[in-house]
């Protein structure tokens, strides 16, 4: 999978130390270095997810840094990463705190940027209004959700979703938008209908709770059917490249299983949307 993409001019990608049941950035460093591209691939890795509780630590969170970029780039097989971005926010710890302590990472080179995972735009803002007072680094990229198919709450506790004002704050800031879970976790494969999920199915339930409005099911009707027309393989490819229409900086990240669905998301950056097609696809 990550040879067919980095043959296709893939050169992000985006892993945690918690993804792949703690194994991501073990495989994904063992490719890098056995195929020897660490100096044209970019890595964007995470820390401070917080384990149960899915916080960023109040206590210890300096320390916590430390560990963590021990054990990434370790598992990395690296010496740094392009970004570094923090995990789920805590409005309990002082922007003053992360601010300083994420520069330490830059100053030593084990992080070239820095930026945050699943923050508001508010704290974002009192982040970046320290780092602009005194002098240091601030957050240059912000990985929120946002899908063709909206959320109705957050997939999992403290996750955060971009709504209209978020829109309007990447727009005004040109901060981009590293957006996570672009094909909002599978939906437009048309997989998640009610009458298909089993009860026992507890992901299935949960797409159901999250995303099976008929707003949603009206979209995913609306991308298969303008797909249709246009000639794309999917409706995923429709909605990855309605996100790329966007008017502001924004990275779908995006998560496939097997070569095809791979290339049907590489195939969205050619897919070229009007600004009707892309209104008509989230309108309802």
């Amino acid at each position: 999978m990550m040879d067919y993409f980095y043959a296709a001019g893939g050169n992000l990608f985006d892993t945690s130390r918690i993804y792949g049941a703690g194994e991501s950035e073990q495989v994904l460093g063992a490719w890098i270095e056995s195929r020897g591209v660490r100096s044209s691939v970019n890595i964007i890795t995470k820390c401070g997810h917080g384990g149960a509780l899915a916080i960023l630590p109040d206590q210890d969170f300096e320390e916590m840094v430390a560990c963590e970029m021990v054990a990434s780039l370790a598992a990395l097989r690296t010496t740094h990463v392009e970004l570094l971005l923090l995990h789920r926010d805590n409005p309990a710890v002082a922007v003053s705190r992360i601010v300083e302590r994420l520069n330490r990472e830059v100053e030593a080179g084990r992080a070239k940027s820095i930026g945050a995972s699943n923050w508001s735009c508010e704290r974002v803002d009192q982040a970046n209004a320290y780092a602009a007072q005194h002098g240091l680094a601030g957050f240059t990229v912000v990985s929120n959700h946002l899908s063709l198919a909206a959320a109705a709450e957050p997939f999992y506790p403290r996750l955060v979703n971009v709504d209209a004002a978020g829109e309007a704050w990447h727009a005004r800031t040109r901060i981009p938008l590293l957006s996570w879970s672009a094909a909002a976790r599978g939906f437009f494969t048309g997989a998640y209908q009610p009458g298909m999920i089993d009860e026992r199915d507890t992901f299935g339930q949960r797409m159901l709770q999250v995303y099976g409005s008929q707003e949603n099911y009206a979209r995913l009707c609306r991308a298969q059917e303008l797909g249709v027309r246009k000639g794309a393989s999917s409706a995923t490819q429709v909605a990855l490249s309605w996100l790329l229409r966007k008017p502001y900086p924004l990275i779908p990240v995006i998560g496939p299983r097997t070569l095809d669905e791979l290339q049907a998301c590489l195939d969205a950056a050619a897919l070229e949307l009007s600004p009707a097609e892309c209104s008509w696809l989230a309108s309802g």
